[in-house]
């Protein structure tokens, strides 16, 4: 009798690479703006004039950067979230709900926002 040496396929989770990068890429731009807009409003508030409303939108401003900075992050962290086959479906989530987020703080030009957009629905559908 001879046995058959055949030997079946392991199948490996396929990773969304392409879904990480592209959200990978959004967060540091959308990181980017929120550091822009930080020293934008420290420059305001420091260089303007003696008028009390300059001081007011360069603290706006430094707030608003500050809540871009917490959302990258999160961004950031579906990313790596997304690169993981078991946790790819909870991070794209966090990726799409944090990148539409993401436009209240400028969004990283907006290209940050489409990108995360993009990685977030592709990580969806596992590419």
């Amino acid at each position: 009798m001879q046995q058959s040496n055949t030997q079946q396929p392991i199948s490996v989770p396929k990773k969304a690479t392409l879904a990480f990068a592209l959200s990978l890429v959004g967060g540091i731009l959308v990181l980017l703006e929120g550091l822009v807009r930080i020293i934008r409003g420290e420059a305001l508030a420091v260089l303007g004039t003696d008028r009390i409303w300059h001081r007011v939108l360069g603290l706006a401003i430094r707030a608003d950067g500050a809540i871009g900075i917490v959302l990258a992050i999160t961004i950031i962290v579906g990313a790596i979230l997304i690169y993981n086959p078991k946790t790819q479906m909870a991070g794209s989530i966090i990726v799409l709900i944090f990148a539409i987020l993401s436009i209240i703080a400028g969004g990283g030009w907006l290209v940050g926002l489409i990108l995360g957009l993009i990685g977030g629905i592709l990580g969806l559908l596992k590419k």
